[in-house]
């Protein structure tokens, strides 16, 4: 019985299969039939379904939108599709408005977030309720902004907000937290060095010491000996002071701005601040927040370090590495564009980059650096902006014999670029840069920090249509002019590794401001 009903069921299927192949013919017959008599450039006239949208999505578009509530808080929001969301707070703080307080301070805050708070007791509860919305959050700090974000389905858009406010204003900290995150910030300084892939974060670290000597953007990120003076009221006295209303700037992607908005309201009052309702929190006098502007003096920061170890048992050969700095811009410039449409022009990586010309092969420090010397293994150019100045680097490593002739290159590509650059060239770069502004924009997370730290440094969002209307604009006129800017400025060195054969300070500053590179050639 059960074998003919399986034979019935068959016979079924079949006939339904062969029904609905025969629909398919007819319709890609006709459609053939319609497709002979159009030409290629005028679309078929099939029918189409319409799209769906998530339950409870926006609209979507450029539709920017920032609101400043009373307490001077800044709200912004941005559409996208999509069940999840990317929501987080952008504070104006980081290591260099630590001047007054223990160096690392803001390290130490990091390591702080999203553990035990007013609503939370511990972080174990913080995750139990990330969950319940499939949230992940995370905390970055940099030398001008703290970061807290999250990504969270749209439903859990409220419950992961109050985690992030909690974290933000309603902290507990204690003694047994402290220590845990000092150990932890401890344990990086000391491991920074003996990583292969950290020595690009700490060659960053140095050349900004030596760029903005003891000053704003020049305090040290890492390899700080100050931690036991960092107690709990330390902290909490650094919040008060960074953690302020007018300094920070919320932010939503893929959420309803007005929804949004009254969330912020609700989670971010003022009058639910920790260390407002129990100010014996802090230090007995807070030190004032340190606003002054960064001031470039250039200089050197030269390590002499034994790099051995990063070899032993592993396929890397022993380098040295130098850095190059010259006095770049903020964000706000007006050569801003123009500087980093020079940065895309120069480029750079390392000796083994998968890829192709996508990746910036033609690049000039690949084209005349890289492919004409053998020795080197990398090469590369950073543009390093921020509020109120900048620094703009060419790095390099190489055999420790061949250091200083690798920074002849590297100040030889400088000068060669006040006689200005090839159209193609320039044409090329253009594009590049457009093209990593648009494809970086399609990952949430991205389009968040964008839009995010736009509105913390410029007040408003910028699209990035305009920017890259600004980047077609750039000139070769514009490329010699900001050249000439960076010749302007005195330069900054970083010799890091058997550095024994790497040049004087004063002979890079005479090639530099003689135009010559004769002086950085030893006899």
């Amino acid at each position: 019985m059960l074998l003919q009903k399986s034979i019935r069921n068959s016979i079924k299927c079949r006939n339904i299969s062969v029904s609905v192949r025969s629909c398919r013919e007819i319709i890609k017959n006709q459609t053939n039939d319609v497709a002979k008599r159009l030409p290629l450039s005028v679309p078929l006239p099939m029918k189409t379904s319409p799209s769906l949208v998530p339950r409870g999505a926006a609209t979507i578009g450029r539709n920017s939108k920032v609101t400043k509530l009373p307490n001077g808080l800044k709200v912004c929001t941005e559409n996208t599709y999509g069940d999840f969301v990317t929501i987080g707070v952008a504070v104006e703080s980081g290591c260099r408005f630590e001047n007054g307080f223990p160096f690392g301070v803001s390290r130490v805050l990091e390591k702080l977030a999203f553990n035990s708070s007013e609503n939370f007791v511990s972080r174990e509860d913080v995750f139990h309720q990330l969950e319940k919305s499939s949230g992940i959050v995370d905390c970055q700090s940099t030398r001008d902004t703290m970061m807290y974000a999250a990504s969270c389905h749209r439903d859990g858009v409220d419950s992961v907000v109050k985690v992030i406010s909690d974290t933000i204003w309603r902290p507990i900290i204690n003694d047994e937290h402290l220590k845990e995150a000092k150990l932890i910030v401890s344990y990086e300084n000391e491991d920074l060095p003996n990583k292969i892939e950290a020595i690009e974060i700490l060659l960053t670290d140095y050349i900004h010491k030596a760029a903005f000597q003891n000053n704003t953007i020049g305090y040290p990120k890492f390899g700080l000996n100050s931690l036991d003076k960092i107690r709990v009221s330390d902290v909490y006295g650094f919040l008060s002071r960074v953690h302020t209303p007018n300094r920070m700037v919320v932010g939503g992607v893929g959420v309803d701005h007005d929804e949004f908005v009254s969330i912020i309201s609700r989670h971010f009052d003022t009058q639910k601040i920790i260390w407002n309702k129990n100010p014996s929190l802090l230090p007995s006098k807070v030190p004032e927040l340190d606003t002054s502007k960064s001031q470039y003096t250039g200089g050197e920061v030269r390590l002499q370090t034994d790099l051995n170890t990063l070899t032993i048992g592993k396929p890397y050969p022993l380098l040295a590495h130098v850095v190059l700095g010259l006095e770049g811009c903020s964000y706000k410039d007006d050569d801003f564009v123009a500087f980093c449409v020079l940065q895309s022009l120069l480029g750079g990586g390392g000796a083994f980059s998968a890829g192709g010309p996508g990746k910036g092969m033609y690049a000039r420090m690949y084209t005349e650096v890289m492919n004409q010397h053998y020795w080197l293994y990398s090469a590369i150019a950073h543009n390093h902006s921020y509020s109120d100045s900048g620094v703009f680097t060419l790095t390099a490593s190489a055999p420790p014999r061949e250091i200083n002739n690798a920074l002849i290159l590297l100040v030889k590509q400088v000068l060669q670029l006040q006689h200005g650059v090839r159209s193609e060239e320039l044409a090329r770069a253009r594009t590049q840069l457009r093209s990593h502004l648009m494809m970086n924009l399609e990952v949430r997370p991205v389009l968040f920090e964008d839009m995010v730290r736009q509105v913390l440094g410029h007040g408003e969002r910028k699209q990035p249509e305009d920017y890259a209307e600004r980047i077609e604009k750039v000139s070769n006129g514009d490329i010699i002019r900001v050249a000439e800017r960076l010749l302007a400025s005195k330069p900054s060195l970083v010799g890091y590794g058997d550095i024994t054969k790497l040049g004087d300070y004063r002979s890079l500053d005479q090639a530099l401001a003689k135009r010559d590179l004769k002086f950085l050639f030893k006899e």
